[in-house]
């Protein structure tokens, strides 16, 4: 028999098979340029095209420095990062001492769990006669949740803190109960308080990792962060034509533009203390110092500390806009290949040491009709194993679905290339 009528005749059984057995337009071929990995793992209805770890500085916009952390002069002190807790700098963190008026970032964020802002609060006698740092609560005298929560953050009153604690539990020792008890669930094992103000008191302490923890979790209450990041305020002075005037005991607030909180303290024993926040860049961090001598130190040494933390992190383009990346198949459109490209750019700021893995994946098999913008694929970026962003690959142009005709003439194509093979 002719070679050529039997390659013709199994041409012909080819094509009716495979016209016979594939659906209305679902292909499975998938490629991608050179640059990506051949090989293909299988995710559900996507398939993994290619998996890298970019070079540590790649498309860095603002290089890490390498400079040192600062001398801080602070009997102990702890830099972390506010969004995972990241710790970037640490000294003596996890010593017990006095923390003063520290105290009250766990009194505020306690009182803002427990008691309504618009609450009216009455002030007992044991409130009134809290001493030292006041706004001169008078027994009897009403104000609200949300007055004395800006009292207590912003001016460190401890006649304010007194009343909350008693408006949020009952009694002053019922809230020192409480305060414990969330030290507790917090994990600060270095931490028990006597009080809700910060005045030297037996078993009064913390160290500074407790109260970074502490002051990471207080942060994520939307009416904390706004109260400490409050340069002045102007509470009600019943009785009086004009209003009591609260500005920060942070000085930091207002004069630094990347502060953002949190707390001073001070006592004899205390020496001065600083919890601070800041963010810049896409990074946010809380710093401690404790035991400092001289105000003006802790302020220069948390505004170092925090310009160290700023100077570990980076900003990376991982990926720019309308970027080709992969490549498809299109089913019945013999050789020709449909582009996916990034459908918007992607800035993050890093880590400078940790890893960025870059995945790219896109849809396992292709069905028409596709629209030019239909998201067909992903890149996706981690960071120390953890996604920080992803970016959809659009198809970059429409094709509609395919017609008998279109199909036909798709088929023949196939055949031909095939015989001309086979000859």
């Amino acid at each position: 028999m002719d070679p050529r009528i039997t390659r013709r005749t199994g041409a012909l059984l080819l094509l009716l098979l495979w016209f016979l057995t594939v659906g209305s337009g679902s292909f499975g071929l998938l490629r991608v340029g050179a640059a990506l990995s051949a090989t293909t793992t299988t995710l559900g209805t996507q398939q993994q095209l290619s998996s890298e770890v970019l070079p540590p500085v790649a498309d860095a916009t603002q290089t890490a420095t390498t400079a040192p952390p600062p001398t801080i002069r602070g009997a102990a002190a702890i830099l972390i990062n506010m969004d995972d807790g990241r710790v970037l700098f640490e000294n003596n963190a996890d010593a017990q001492r006095s923390i003063a008026s520290t105290t009250k970032i766990m009194t505020g964020i306690l009182a803002l769990e427990t008691i309504p802002l618009d609450r009216v609060i009455k002030a007992s006698q044991k409130a009134t006669d809290a001493g030292e740092s006041e706004i001169w609560l008078e027994p009897g005298e009403e104000l609200t949740a949300e007055n004395l929560m800006y009292a207590l953050m912003v001016r460190s009153a401890n006649d304010a803190a007194v009343a909350l604690a008693e408006s949020s539990a009952g009694s002053l020792e019922a809230f020192v109960k409480a305060m414990n008890a969330k030290a507790v669930e917090l994990g600060l094992t270095n931490t028990h308080f006597a009080n809700p103000h910060g005045l030297e008191a037996k078993g009064h302490y913390s160290s500074a990792r407790d109260l970074a923890t502490l002051a990471r979790y207080a942060m994520q209450n939307e009416e904390f962060r706004k109260m400490v990041a409050t340069e002045k305020a102007r509470i009600p002075w019943p009785g009086r034509e004009y209003d009591r005037v609260l500005e920060n005991r942070n000085s930091l607030i207002g004069s630094v533009s990347f502060v953002t909180g949190i707390k001073t303290g001070y006592t004899g024993k205390a020496g001065f203390c600083l919890v601070g926040s800041g963010a810049r860049d896409g990074v946010s961090l809380v710093s401690v110092i404790l035991g400092e001598e001289h105000k003006d130190d802790v302020n220069a040494d948390s505004v170092a500390l925090l310009e160290y933390g700023f100077s570990l992190y980076r900003q990376v383009n991982l990926m720019e806009e309308d970027v080709p990346v992969a490549e498809l198949d299109i089913p019945y459109h013999f050789g020709e290949k449909l582009t996916l490209s990034t459908d918007r750019a992607l800035v993050r700021t890093v880590f400078a040491a940790d890893p960025i893995t870059k995945t790219i994946s896109a849809q396992e098999q292709l069905t028409l009709p596709v629209d030019e913008g239909q998201a067909l694929g992903k890149v996706t970026f981690e960071v120390a194993g953890v996604v920080t962003g992803e970016v959809d690959l659009v198809a970059t142009r429409s094709i509609e679905a395919p017609t008998l005709r279109v199909k036909l003439s798709y088929i023949w194509d196939r055949m031909m290339n095939w015989i001309g093979k086979a000859t």
